[in-house]
């Protein structure tokens, strides 16, 4: 499994989605039925394999993310090359400090993504980010 397993109250959400992962990839409802009943393996391989779909799917599609911490907060662009990062420093006074860094991904794009997710990282619009980049 590339990524984490959808929860099951998830699933409930996409069951539209998982009754067409299971067409595309030929389980009838009576073959699904028959393989819960009588192969937990097979059915837990299946849900694996919708789970890293779902996620790849909201990965490809992720543009910004975010993390706001006590003392800073960090705006993610997630290109297709690289990412770029704006991060906000609270400074004493009540001055803040910006700085930008730019980072090619050491692994695969939705990899890192969701690594990010997976720290604490939250998808966004990026509203953030592009005020603060002009």
């Amino acid at each position: 499994m590339k990524y984490s397993r959808i929860e099951k109250d998830e699933l409930e959400k996409l069951e539209k989605e998982f009754v067409d992962f299971l067409v595309v990839n030929g389980i009838t409802a009576e073959d699904w039925l028959a393989i819960k009943e009588n192969e937990p393996l097979n059915v837990d391989e299946i849900i694996n394999q919708f789970s890293d779909v779902v996620w790849e799917s909201i990965l490809r599609s992720t543009k910004y993310l975010m993390k706001v911490e006590e003392n800073a907060a960090y705006y993610f662009y997630c290109g297709e090359d690289n990412i770029q990062l704006i991060r906000v420093i609270k400074k004493e006074g009540g001055r803040a400090e910006k700085q930008m860094l730019d980072k090619s991904y050491a692994k695969t794009r939705e990899l890192e993504i969701f690594e990010m997710i997976s720290n604490g990282c939250v998808i966004c619009e990026g509203e953030e980010y592009n005020q603060l980049k002009s």
